[in-house]
Protein backbone atom coordinates (compact mmCIF):
# COMPACT_ATOMS: atom_id res chain seq x y z
CA UNK A 1 0.00 0.00 0.00
CA UNK A 2 1.39 3.64 -0.68
CA UNK A 3 1.58 5.97 2.02
CA UNK A 4 -0.23 9.45 1.51
CA UNK A 5 2.92 11.22 0.85
CA UNK A 6 4.12 8.51 -2.48
CA UNK A 7 3.36 8.74 -5.56
CA UNK A 8 0.16 7.65 -5.89
CA UNK A 9 -0.95 6.07 -9.93
CA UNK A 10 0.30 7.59 -12.69
CA UNK A 11 -3.28 8.90 -14.97
CA UNK A 12 -4.61 6.37 -17.24
CA UNK A 13 -4.64 7.83 -20.91
CA UNK A 14 -8.43 8.81 -20.65
CA UNK A 15 -7.18 10.81 -17.49
CA UNK A 16 -4.27 12.71 -18.76
CA UNK A 17 -6.22 13.30 -22.15
CA UNK A 18 -8.73 15.04 -19.93
CA UNK A 19 -6.10 16.80 -17.94
CA UNK A 20 -4.79 18.00 -20.97
CA UNK A 21 -8.20 19.01 -22.14
CA UNK A 22 -8.36 21.34 -19.25
CA UNK A 23 -5.03 22.48 -18.66
CA UNK A 24 -5.74 23.88 -22.32
CA UNK A 25 -8.89 25.44 -22.30
CA UNK A 26 -7.82 27.15 -18.65
CA UNK A 27 -4.58 28.14 -19.84
CA UNK A 28 -2.29 26.36 -17.52
CA UNK A 29 0.34 25.11 -19.44
CA UNK A 30 3.85 26.01 -18.51
CA UNK A 31 7.33 25.21 -19.31
CA UNK A 32 10.49 24.17 -17.53
CA UNK A 33 13.85 26.04 -18.27
CA UNK A 34 15.26 23.34 -19.94
CA UNK A 35 12.37 22.78 -22.66
CA UNK A 36 12.33 26.59 -23.23
CA UNK A 37 15.83 27.21 -23.70
CA UNK A 38 17.91 23.89 -23.96
CA UNK A 39 15.83 22.54 -26.74
CA UNK A 40 15.37 25.93 -28.18
CA UNK A 41 17.20 24.57 -32.12
CA UNK A 42 14.17 23.04 -33.39
CA UNK A 43 12.16 26.23 -33.20
CA UNK A 44 9.01 24.38 -31.75
CA UNK A 45 6.59 27.29 -30.56
CA UNK A 46 3.80 27.24 -28.06
CA UNK A 47 1.88 26.76 -31.12
CA UNK A 48 3.32 23.73 -32.44
CA UNK A 49 2.89 22.18 -28.67
CA UNK A 50 -0.68 23.28 -27.89
CA UNK A 51 -1.32 21.87 -31.96
CA UNK A 52 0.42 18.41 -30.78
CA UNK A 53 -2.24 18.32 -27.81
CA UNK A 54 -4.96 19.50 -29.16
CA UNK A 55 -4.73 16.29 -31.21
CA UNK A 56 -6.78 13.81 -30.33
CA UNK A 57 -4.44 11.06 -32.29
CA UNK A 58 -1.66 11.87 -30.00
CA UNK A 59 -0.37 8.76 -28.39
CA UNK A 60 1.97 7.86 -25.09
CA UNK A 61 5.29 6.32 -26.32
CA UNK A 62 6.19 4.86 -23.04
CA UNK A 63 5.11 4.22 -19.47
CA UNK A 64 4.84 6.94 -17.28
CA UNK A 65 7.35 7.59 -14.70
CA UNK A 66 7.46 9.41 -11.53
CA UNK A 67 10.02 11.91 -11.21
CA UNK A 68 10.78 12.20 -7.05
CA UNK A 69 11.84 15.64 -7.18
CA UNK A 70 8.96 17.53 -8.41
CA UNK A 71 6.75 14.95 -6.78
CA UNK A 72 4.93 14.25 -10.26
CA UNK A 73 4.26 11.73 -12.63
CA UNK A 74 6.20 12.31 -16.43
CA UNK A 75 4.49 11.01 -19.94
CA UNK A 76 6.12 11.37 -22.84
CA UNK A 77 4.10 12.14 -25.90
CA UNK A 78 4.15 11.60 -30.00
CA UNK A 79 2.64 13.68 -31.96
CA UNK A 80 2.92 16.17 -34.86
CA UNK A 81 3.30 19.81 -35.00
CA UNK A 82 1.92 22.14 -37.21
CA UNK A 83 3.93 21.80 -40.27
CA UNK A 84 3.26 17.76 -40.00
CA UNK A 85 6.56 17.52 -38.61
CA UNK A 86 6.97 14.85 -35.48
CA UNK A 87 6.53 16.32 -31.68
CA UNK A 88 7.80 14.77 -29.11
CA UNK A 89 6.70 15.86 -25.55
CA UNK A 90 7.47 15.05 -21.93
CA UNK A 91 4.98 16.63 -19.86
CA UNK A 92 4.59 15.92 -16.41
CA UNK A 93 0.89 16.09 -14.87
CA UNK A 94 -0.46 18.04 -12.24
CA UNK A 95 -3.97 16.81 -11.90
CA UNK A 96 -4.65 18.85 -8.32
CA UNK A 97 -4.12 22.18 -10.18
CA UNK A 98 -5.82 21.29 -13.54
CA UNK A 99 -2.15 21.66 -15.03
CA UNK A 100 0.72 20.16 -17.10
CA UNK A 101 4.24 21.38 -17.30
CA UNK A 102 6.16 20.56 -20.76
CA UNK A 103 9.04 19.66 -19.07
CA UNK A 104 11.47 18.66 -22.87
CA UNK A 105 10.42 18.78 -26.62
CA UNK A 106 12.32 17.23 -29.78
Amino acid sequence: MLSSTGPGKPLTEAGLRQLITKALDKGFISESPHSSEDRAYRNISDDDMRYGLERGDWTIEMPPNYDQGHHSWEYLIRTVDIEGDELHLKVAAYPADNRIAVITKY
